[in-house]
C-alpha cells in the first residue's frame, strides 16, 4: 500500500537545513522483495521507525521505514514508490540523537558520513524521556472475478518501536498484523481464514559501550540476509570499524509465523567497515550458518558479502557456498557447492550517462508484495541471469534507459527492456513513465508494455494512474494469452498523524476479468 508522509518528512528536512539536525545519506546495499537494506545503522544515527527518503539522481523515488537497525546496517519496509528501488540508490535521513552513546563518550567519530560534527550547543534529548512510537491501522482488500468468485480481506496492524529507552540502553520493537480472509469460489461455498502474524517482537539491550548489544526475541537479520527472520538471540560486539556477531534460534512457521522448533539454526559473522567519516563507503562480511530440521542436518553454508560505494563506482556482491554433508554426500553432492550469487555494479561514465550491470542466480527468494500486478509478476518471473544496461539523464527531469539480460540455466533465455521517465512537470509535480520489455526462450515469448502518470493536486495528496498490456506465447504448453490492466491509486496525509490510501485496479484477460479495490487508514503515534 502506498503511503505519503509529506508533512513529517518536510518538517524534519527543514530542521536539518536549519542546522538543528544532521542530514546524511547512505546507499541501498541489498534488496529482497519489499525489504530494502541500507548501509547505515544505529552508529550512523538511524533508529527503528525512522522514515527515509530514497533518491536517484537527486530526485525522490521512494520512501522506506527502518524496521531493524544493527550497528552499521538497517532493514527497511517500503512505504511508497514512484520507481522500483535499486541497489546503489541513496537514502536521505536525519541522524537520531536518541541512539547516540552517553555524553561522556566522543560522539564526533560516530557522526553520519558527510554530516557535520554535532554542535555542543545543539539541543539534546533529556535522559529517560524517550517514548515508543509507531502506528495503528486498518485496511480493506476486495477482489472479484468474472466467474463469480470473490475475495474479501479486512486487516489490522499494530506496530511500535521504543528506541533509546532506559537512558539509551534499551530498545523494544513489536510488529503484528492480522487479517480475516473470506473466499467465495464459483459454484461452491465460502471459506473463512483468520491469521495473525507477529513479524517482530524483540528487546535490545546495550552496554555502556555502544558497540556491544544483545537482541532477544523475534527479529530480522541484516548481516545474515539468508536467515532473515528468526526467534532467538543475536549478540554483536564491535567498534566503529569492526563487528563480530553470534546468533542462535529457530525459524518460525512459514505459513502463520507461529513459534516452531522444527528448524534450529545458529551462526556467526565478522564484518569490517569504513571509518565513520570516510568519503568512500565499504563493508565486507564473512560468516557461516548451520541448521537442523527435526534434529537432522538441513543446510550448512558459508557466505561472503561486500559493498563499495563512491561517487565514481558502486558495487555489491553476495555469495553463498553450501557445505554438503550427511545425506547430501550420500546422494552424490560434492563437498562444496557455489549456490546463491547476487552481484550489482554501477558507474557514472559522465554526468548524464550511467552504466550498470549485475548477476542473479538466487533460486529461492521470498518476495513480499503488498500488491501483485502483471508488471511485478513479469519482473519476478524473469529476474535471474546476467544483465547490463545504462541510462541517460537530460534537462534535470528526463531519463531514458534500457538493459539486456541473459540466462543459460535450463536452456538459453534472453530479455531486454526500454524505459523512459519524466518528472517535475507543471505546478502539480506531474510525472510520466513508460516501459517496453520482452522475454524469450526456446518455447516462450512474453512481452510487456506499461505506462504511468502521477501528479499532486494538493501538497498532501498524490494520485497515480498506471496501466499496461502483457502477452505470452508458449509453444510447449500451447498457451497464447493476452491481458491488460488499469489502476488508480491515491494517498493523502491528514494533519501530522493520520494518512490514508486507496486504490482500484481492473484486469482483463483471456482467462477472465478481475477487479481489485483496496483502502487503508493509519494513525501514527
Amino acid at each position: 500500500m502506498r503511503v505519503r508522509l509529506v508533512v513529517p518528512i518536510a518538517l524534519v528536512l527543514l530542521l536539518a537545513a536549519a542546522g538543528r539536525l544532521p542530514a546524511a545519506t547512505a546507499p541501498v546495499s541489498y534488496l529482497s522483495g519489499g525489504s530494502v537494506y541500507v548501509d547505515a545503522g544505529a552508529r550512523e544515527g538511524l533508529a527503528i521507525g525512522d522514515t527515509l527518503v530514497v533518491l536517484r539522481g537527486g530526485r525522490e523515488i521512494a520512501r522506506v521505514r527502518v524496521t531493524f537497525a544493527s550497528s552499521h546496517r538497517a532493514a527497511c519496509d517500503t512505504l511508497w514508490t514512484a520507481s522500483p528501488v535499486a541497489v546503489g540508490d541513496l537514502v536521505r535521513y536525519v541522524a537520531a540523537a536518541a541512539v547516540a552513546p552517553p555524553a561522556a563518550a566522543d560522539t564526533s567519530a560516530l557522526a553520519a558520513p558527510g554530516a557535520a560534527p554535532a554542535d555542543a550547543s545543539s539541543p539534546k534529548p533529556a535522559a529517560g524521556r524517550a517514548r515508543p512510537r509507531g502506528r495503528i491501522g486498518a485496511g480493506w482488500l476486495s477482489v472479484t472475478t468474472s466467474d463469480g468468485g470473490s475475495f474479501r480481506q479486512p486487516s489490522l496492524a499494530l506496530r511500535f518501536d521504543g528506541t533509546g529507552l532506559n537512558d539509551g540502553r534499551t530498545d523494544v520493537a513489536f510488529d503484528m498484523r492480522s487479517r480475516r480472509t473470506t473466499r467465495n469460489f464459483a459454484g461452491s461455498g465460502a471459506t473463512v481464514e483468520n491469521v495473525g502474524r507477529v513479524y517482530r517482537a524483540a528487546l535490545t539491550m546495550r552496554a555502556a559501550d555502544p558497540g556491544k548489544r544483545l537482541v532477544l526475541g523475534r527479529q530480522s537479520s541484516t548481516a545474515l540476509t539468508s536467515v532473515n527472520l528468526f526467534d532467538g538471540a543475536l549478540l554483536e560486539l564491535g567498534d566503529a570499524t569492526h563487528t563480530f556477531g553470534l546468533f542462535a534460534g529457530t525459524q518460525p512457521d512459514a505459513q502463520r509465523y507461529r513459534f516452531s522448533s522444527d528448524i534450529v539454526q545458529g551462526g556467526a559473522f565478522f564484518e569490517f567497515h569504513q571509518p565513520p567519516l570516510s568519503e568512500q563507503r565499504w563493508s565486507v562480511a564473512v560468516g557461516g550458518v548451520t541448521s537442523l530440521d527435526h534434529g537432522h542436518p538441513n543446510r550448512d553454508f558459508a557466505f561472503g558479502q561486500g559493498w563499495w560505494f563512491s561517487k565514481a563506482f558502486s558495487t555489491s556482491l553476495i555469495q553463498e557456498i553450501d557445505v554438503n554433508r550427511s545425506w547430501k554426500r550420500v546422494n552424490g553432492e560434492p563437498l562444496l557447492t557455489m549456490t546463491s550469487t547476487f552481484a550489482t555494479a554501477s558507474a557514472p561514465v559522465t554526468t548524464w550517462f550511467t552504466l550498470n550491470g549485475g548477476y542473479d542466480n538466487r533460486r529461492n527468494v521470498r518476495l513480499y508484495r503488498d500488491r501483485l500486478t502483471p508488471e511485478t509478476e513479469f519482473d519476478d518471473a524473469f529476474r535471474q541471469g546476467a544483465w547490463v544496461g545504462g541510462q541517460f539523464s537530460f534537462l534535470s527531469h528526463l531519463r531514458l534507459g534500457g538493459d539486456t539480460r541473459a540466462n543459460d540455466g535450463a536452456g538459453r533465455a534472453e530479455s531486454w527492456s526500454l524505459h523512459a521517465e519524466a518528472w517535475r512537470l507543471t505546478r502539480m509535480n506531474a510525472s510520466l513513465r513508460g516501459r517496453y520489455s520482452r522475454y524469450t526462450d526456446e518455447h516462450q515469448d512474453s512481452r510487456l508494455q506499461s505506462f504511468g502518470l502521477g501528479f499532486e493536486p494538493l501538497r498532501v495528496a498524490r494520485v497515480d494512474v498506471s496501466g499496461g498490456v502483457r502477452s505470452t506465447k508458449n509453444s510447449l504448453f500451447g498457451v497464447d494469452e493476452h491481458e491488460h490492466w488499469m489502476s488508480v491509486d491515491t494517498d493523502v496525509t491528514i494533519g501530522r498523524r493520520w494518512y490514508m490510501g486507496a486504490g482500484f485496479e481492473s484486469d482483463h484477460g483471456d482467462n477472465g476479468d478481475t477487479k481489485q479495490l483496496q483502502a487503508s487508514l493509519n494513525r501514527r503515534f
